[in-house]
């Protein structure tokens, strides 16, 4: 599950500002947190540290992939 948008909310951020801070179109910010869209490392990078939280707390299931990719 993506917790993005409960985590934006609970900082009080709005999405334009982290659109700003990322250079990124809303409408690629508005699918990470639709889930339509997947954000790559550095993208995930970029909203942990300006949401001042973990990856693993954005998307829970980043963890699973790596560790599974890794495997392979």
């Amino acid at each position: 599950m993506n917790r993005l948008k409960e985590v934006i909310k609970s900082k009080g951020l709005k999405n334009t500002y982290i659109c700003s801070k990322m250079e990124l179109h809303p409408s690629i910010l508005s699918g990470y947190i639709k889930g339509t869209r997947k954000p790559n490392q550095e993208r995930l990078k970029q909203l942990s540290r300006i949401l001042n939280t973990s990856v693993e707390k954005l998307y829970p299931q980043a963890i699973k992939r790596r560790i599974t990719i890794y495997e392979i």
